[in-house]
């Protein structure tokens, strides 16, 4: 998670595998590439999505995957944090 206030837009596609800032003239700015997991250190369901997309014959969707669960670095602060956790966290509902 970014040590700042920064929000971090995370981009795996045809534009490109990037954390950024996102200004709403300039776009996406401050781009830092990611750093895709190697298959080996993928984490059991990363590791399963990962395999699977081998299996199908789709390579470039594995290469998302790999970069899904590795790591982005904040163009604000610098910290460096795992994309897939972050997203998990932000977006798991609260248990009451």
């Amino acid at each position: 998670m970014p040590h700042c206030t920064v929000k971090v837009t995370i981009a795996i596609g045809g534009h490109g595998r990037y954390a950024a800032i996102r200004d709403w003239h300039l776009g996406d700015i401050e781009r830092r590439d990611l750093r895709p997991s190697p298959a080996e250190e993928l984490s059991r369901v990363g590791r399963w999505m990962y395999e699977i997309a081998v299996r199908d014959g789709k390579a470039v969707l594995a290469e998302g995957i790999s970069h899904l669960f590795g790591k982005a670095e904040c163009p604000g602060c610098g910290s460096v944090f795992t994309i897939a956790d972050e997203y998990e966290a932000a977006n798991c509902p609260v248990l009451r």
